[in-house]
């Protein structure tokens, strides 16, 4: 990963830091924003099904920290977004498909980031609102996930920061 997209990520990261619990929407986007980044600079791909493909494929190192992480900070999070499942793909020409989270085992990386994509689909393209409790729910725990997760990382492989 180039020295550039490190500092953006620490950047973010630090944000998302000051960014308070009461602003989870604000919190998911920044923690997102630091997650594409780092799958689009390793992988050097355009399209999320192209970047989780790489990701789950290849060895790097968000994958290779995934597992000392989930044990120890990643379960609360997971708790509660198995708990809200499942969700719907609310595009225009996908209604009626829906995403569920069965497994939160750290084996099930591919349906948990599936499942964070749908909540960040429908996020981004004006679906979630900070009124809706659900909706609340899952962007506080999918946030959360993505801050200890990136943190985590951060620490780990992009020691320079």
């Amino acid at each position: 990963m180039n020295e550039n997209v490190k500092t953006l990520i620490g950047w973010w990261n630090l944000k998302g830091k000051s960014t308070t619990a009461r602003e989870p929407f604000i919190k998911f986007f920044i923690y997102y924003i630091c997650l594409d980044a780092w799958l689009t600079a390793e992988s050097g791909k355009e399209k999320f099904e192209e970047k989780l493909q790489w990701f789950l494929n290849n060895d790097n190192c968000l994958k290779a920290v995934t597992k000392d992480f989930w044990e120890s900070r990643a379960k609360r999070f997971l708790i509660s977004l198995k708990n809200n499942s499942p969700i719907e793909d609310v595009r225009p020409n996908h209604r009626g498909r829906y995403i569920h989270l069965n497994d939160i085992n750290i084996n099930n990386l591919e349906e948990i980031l599936r499942f964070i994509y749908q909540i960040r689909c429908n996020f981004f393209h004006g679906q979630k609102s900070p009124k809706n409790s659900r909706d609340v729910t899952l962007i506080t725990s999918s946030a959360g996930f993505l801050e200890e997760w990136i943190r985590w990382a951060c620490r780990k492989c992009l020691k320079k920061l």
